[in-house]
């Protein structure tokens, strides 16, 4: 009978034993899933709290925008508050980035069309974008024939453009299978879909060119092209070569032209005859901005790319907005 009692004892023992380890695996457990959730819960907070502070700086720039375009209605240039680049806030618990861009200072890809509202989107090959941007092609060196697929793709029609052109059927045989977009593109990456616009051409052409959302809509501001990138003036002035519009770039002033006329009265200008069209392209000030910004807050992170558009000198709409960091 004591032996009896004691190997209960033991018995008993073990089971005690077994369920303290269970408890204490149940308990690690449950303090491993809390601690898992309490550190998710931190990084949405995190990005929550990133989040809006990109679209406060999105306020920001708006609040820029108006004030300077108040000041200077009718000119923009890179010695403006909105202009300036490498702006650093520090806020509670991280950082604020931004810069606001002029997004004037590109070739627009839509403007190769018109909206002839009852015919929808139609391509000329005699308007002034049509032509320029042929001469931006032969100046980056790239088949001219890239022009025509690209109107192909924008235009409301069936019809090629000619040899180089693309439409449905051509798109409709490769793999995996797809149609022309007849329609306004959002963004140039969109690009990469149309017919000749390979990785290479893409890396030349991309610094050179915008999509906003107007068609037939071209301007270009001489006060903020880029001085690295002269062929979007050359190709407005066709018979200025890229080395002189490299020269009038890297010699015109952070501020910029008082007015038209002291541009075109510049000596490189002087013996060239100057399209009526270009001249109507070629402006001091510009109607389309974009922010990038970025926003860090503990783990959170965030980035934030908005397209304005100056609709007025009291108003300046946000045309879009796209969360998340593209370079």
């Amino acid at each position: 009978m004591r032996l009896s009692h004691t190997h209960q004892t033991g018995v008993a023992l073990i089971v005690v034993l077994l369920i303290v380890a269970l408890v204490s695996m149940i308990a690690t457990d449950l303090t491993g899933r809390l601690q898992y959730e309490i550190r998710r819960s931190a990084n949405v907070f995190d990005h929550q709290q990133a989040q809006h502070y990109a679209l406060g700086a999105e306020k920001f720039a708006i609040a820029v925008l108006q004030y300077d375009i108040k000041g200077s209605p009718e000119r923009d240039d890179l010695a403006q508050p909105w202009a300036t680049q490498g702006l650093y806030f520090p806020v509670e618990g991280g950082d604020l980035t931004g810069v606001i861009t002029d997004a004037n200072r590109c070739f627009n890809i839509n403007s190769l069309v018109a909206d002839k509202k009852d015919l929808g989107f139609v391509g000329d090959k005699e308007s002034i974008a049509y032509q320029s941007f042929q001469r931006l092609l032969t100046l980056l060196a790239l088949p001219i024939g890239l022009s025509d697929s690209l109107v192909d793709w924008l235009d409301s029609d069936e019809q090629v453009m000619s040899m180089e052109g693309a439409e449905d059927l051509d798109y409709e045989l490769l793999e995996p299978p797809y149609r022309a977009a007849n329609n306004l593109m959002v963004d140039v990456s969109e690009l990469r879909l149309v017919k000749g616009y390979t990785t290479d051409v893409m890396a030349k052409l991309r610094p050179y060119v915008c999509a906003l959302p107007e068609a037939g809509y071209l301007q270009l501001n001489i006060n903020t092209i880029d001085s690295d990138k002269p062929e979007l003036l050359s190709m407005m002035i066709k018979d200025l070569p890229v080395s002189t519009a490299a020269t009038v770039l890297a010699e015109r002033a952070q501020s910029g032209y008082d007015d038209l006329a002291s541009f075109w009265q510049l000596e490189a200008l002087a013996a060239i005859e100057v399209d009526g069209g270009a001249k109507s392209v070629l402006q001091l000030d510009s109607d389309y901005y974009v922010l990038r910004s970025k926003a860090r807050i503990g783990r959170g992170h965030e980035g934030l790319t908005t397209l304005f558009k100056q609709v007025s000198e009291e108003k300046v709409q946000i045309i879009w907005r796209r969360f998340g960091t593209i370079e």
